[in-house]
């Protein structure tokens, strides 16, 4: 049986702690973790009696014994929604992708166009998903290593302690066209076409994030984004191709910005070959693998058609 979340089963999430719900999916709020199984136990019990919330967690149960739990929410915009937390006894392909259609079913009454998941590539759960309506738009790779230390002078002519400045509001359109140069339209199509689509579903790291961007000729280059969490650092990057000379120097700066971090954790693209090679030359090493998931939920059924043949070719037959 597939419904909403209501507050009986904060007693019956309690009692299936014991046996263990593992949490499919991966934010990268959550990284390097999952995330406690507790954290979005708490959280819903605060919050059961919130219509928002109510409408967002969806629970699979059977014979009274609970199943699955599997929770939605925005990310930087009504737009664009992710699963935050899937937590599930056991795979069982039809009763999964139920839960799914019913969670997303949700988020779409709620204003979402689009509802992203991002699981371990190797995961059953992903072809529940697709049973579900999701289709595979992106693959990615943890990287996990060491910041640099502050002082540490790299021998580039190329500064980018000086040339690298503060995100301001005014930076966002430039940000976007920076996307639009950066990732492959075959995934700008599933993700969002438009501005508006594109800040939505920005995702957001843990910690409070510092964003620099790279200018050359008035236009913006370059981006990098830092956060820590205790003893967790993040790192994200984007270059221009013109520009992928400079990598180094940047992904640099990021690290050297993370110096109170014990380990810097960086989901790294598969087209973005350029960061994985500069952070490989750092000593990082790839520690997982990732797939995200999209389901459209809105208006746009030729745009999810035209990435499932773009991204069909990638993979070829």
């Amino acid at each position: 049986m597939i419904r909403s979340f209501n507050s009986l089963d904060i007693v019956r999430c309690a009692v299936a702690s014991t046996t263990g719900l593992s949490n499919r999916a991966v934010t990268l709020g959550a990284l390097p973790r999952r995330g406690s199984y507790w954290h979005p136990l708490l959280r819903l019990s605060k919050l059961h009696l919130s219509p928002r919330t109510v409408d967002s967690a969806w629970v699979w149960t059977e014979a009274y014994q609970l199943h699955g739990i599997a929770v939605v929410a925005p990310r930087s915009g009504l737009g664009s929604w992710e699963v935050t937390s899937l937590h599930l006894a056991s795979v069982q392909s039809e009763s999964l992708a139920e839960l799914l259609e019913e969670a997303t079913g949700a988020a779409a009454a709620q204003g979402a166009e689009r509802v992203f998941l991002r699981l371990q590539e190797d995961d059953p759960v992903v072809e529940a998903a697709r049973k579900s309506g999701f289709f595979p738009c992106l693959r990615e790779t943890l990287y996990q290593g060491l910041p640099i230390p502050g002082g540490t002078r790299s021998g580039s002519l190329f500064d980018a302690d000086s040339r690298l400045r503060e995100k301001e509001p005014r930076d966002d359109y430039g940000l976007f066209r920076l996307h639009n140069a950066t990732v492959p339209v075959s995934v700008r199509r599933l993700t969002g076409m438009t501005f508006d689509q594109w800040r939505a579903s920005q995702e957001q790291p843990p910690g409070r994030p510092l964003e620099h961007v790279f200018e050359k000729a008035d236009e913006i280059r370059g981006w990098v984004r830092t956060a820590r969490r205790k003893a967790n650092g993040h790192l994200a990057v984007a270059l221009h191709a013109d520009d992928r000379a400079i990598m180094q120097d940047v992904v640099d700066s990021g690290l050297k910005r993370l110096t109170k971090a014990k380990v810097v954790n960086c989901l790294a693209p598969e087209y973005e070959t350029g960061f994985q090679a500069a952070l490989e030359a750092r000593n990082f090493e790839p520690v997982d693998q990732f797939v995200t998931l999209v389901k459209n939920t809105g208006k746009t059924a030729t745009e999810l058609q035209r990435g499932r043949s773009a991204f069909a070719s990638v993979d070829g037959p």
